[in-house]
C-alpha cells in the first residue's frame, strides 16, 4: 500500500477566529495562520476563509518518491492529471475529477506517536485487580489532545468516478463498504482513512480526530459540551464498521468533528469484510442516530 496517513487538510469556514476557537478548545495547538496541530501528527488542520462550509483541500503521505511515481502511472491510466512539484519530486498534485478536491501526496514518515495514556486498569465481575482507588479516567485532568487526524468521509456527486481514483489511482484499500453508498478505504493500518460516501454534490461529511481511549473520548466532548451543549450531534456510541468509539459535534461552521478511539487495525490479507445491510453498520450501541448525521441538512443547498 503506497499511501500511509493524512498528512493534513484545508477546511473551510465563514468566520476563522469562531472556528478556531472551538479546535483549540477541541484540543488542538493553534499555531498561527489558521494552522492547528495535533499532539502526534503535527499540524494537520488549515482553516481558510470562504462563504461555504467544506472540504478545500486533502494531503496523504507516501513513504518514498518511488511510491509517487508509481501513482502518477496509476492516475495517468485513469486520464487523471498529475504534476509534480519542483524543485523536489517529492510531491504530486492532482484534482479528483468528480469532486473537484485538490489531493496533494507528499513524502512524510509514518506517524510517530508519543505520550500515549497507559491503559486503564478496569475492574470486572470476579476480576478486580484495582483496589482502593478510583479508575484512571477519574484521576485525568487538563484539556484533551487528540493525537492525530485519522480519518474524513467525503461526499462526491459520482461515486463510482471517486472511488476509482483513490483505490485504482492511489492504491487505497477498501476495508468494508455498501456498494454505491459508502465505501471505506484506507492507506496504513486503521479500518479507515478517506471514506467516499453518495452525496448531492462535493461536501464534508465529518472529520475524525483520535485520542487514546474512551475517558478521553467522553472527557473532550463533555468539555466542549459544558461550554456549548448546542455543538452535539451524536453519542457516545460504537460504530459498528471499523468497531471504533466516536462521538460527533459541530463546529461553528456546521463541519462535523469526531473524536474517535480504539479503531480496528488491519494486516493486508488477513481481513474478511463483512456483508452489510442499511444502517446496521453505523453503530453497534449508543443513541439512535440523528436526522441530520444520516443527510446534514446543507447537502442539497447550492
Amino acid at each position: 500500500m503506497p499511501l500511509h496517513r493524512i498528512t493534513s487538510v484545508d477546511i473551510a469556514v465563514p468566520d476563522v477566529a469562531a472556528a478556531g476557537a472551538f479546535y483549540a478548545a477541541f484540543g488542538l495547538a493553534d499555531e498561527g495562520d489558521g494552522w492547528f496541530a495535533t499532539r502526534d501528527g503535527g499540524r494537520q488542520l488549515h482553516l481558510v476563509e470562504a462563504p461555504r462550509r467544506g472540504l478545500r483541500r486533502l494531503g496523504l503521505a507516501a513513504p518514498s518518491p518511488d511510491d509517487l511515481d508509481r501513482i502518477a502511472a496509476s492516475l495517468a491510466a485513469l486520464d487523471v492529471e498529475v504534476t509534480h512539484e519542483r524543485p523536489s519530486d517529492e510531491r504530486l498534485v492532482l484534482v479528483e475529477p468528480a469532486t473537484g478536491l485538490p489531493i496533494e501526496l507528499e513524502v512524510a514518515p509514518s506517524l510517530a506517536v508519543s505520550d500515549v495514556l497507559p491503559p486503564p486498569v478496569v475492574n470486572r465481575p470476579g476480576d478486580a485487580p484495582r483496589r482502593g482507588r478510583p479508575s484512571d479516567g477519574v484521576r485525568r485532568a487538563g484539556p484533551v489532545r487528540p493525537s492525530n487526524l485519522t480519518h474524513l468521509v467525503l461526499g462526491t456527486p459520482d461515486f463510482a468516478t471517486t472511488l476509482r481514483v483513490l483505490t485504482d489511482g492511489l492504491g487505497l484499500e477498501i476495508s468494508d463498504q455498501l456498494p454505491g453508498v459508502i465505501a471505506f478505504t484506507r492507506a496504513g493500518e486503521a479500518h479507515h482513512t478517506v471514506a467516499v460516501q453518495s452525496a448531492p454534490g462535493p461536501r464534508l461529511h465529518h472529520v475524525a480526530y483520535e485520542v487514546d481511549d474512551a475517558d478521553e473520548v467522553g472527557r473532550g466532548a463533555s468539555a466542549l459540551l459544558t461550554a456549548d451543549p448546542g455543538c452535539h450531534v451524536w453519542g457516545m456510541g460504537r460504530h459498528a464498521i471499523g468497531s471504533n468509539l466516536f462521538w460527533y459535534l459541530r463546529d461553528p461552521a456546521g463541519n462535523f468533528v469526531e473524536y474517535t478511539a480504539d479503531v480496528d487495525r488491519i494486516d493486508d490479507g488477513d481481513y474478511h469484510p463483512e456483508a452489510w445491510q442499511g444502517h446496521q453498520f453505523l453503530y453497534s450501541w449508543g443513541p439512535p442516530p440523528p436526522a441530520e448525521f444520516l443527510e446534514p441538512s446543507d447537502w442539497h443547498d447550492a
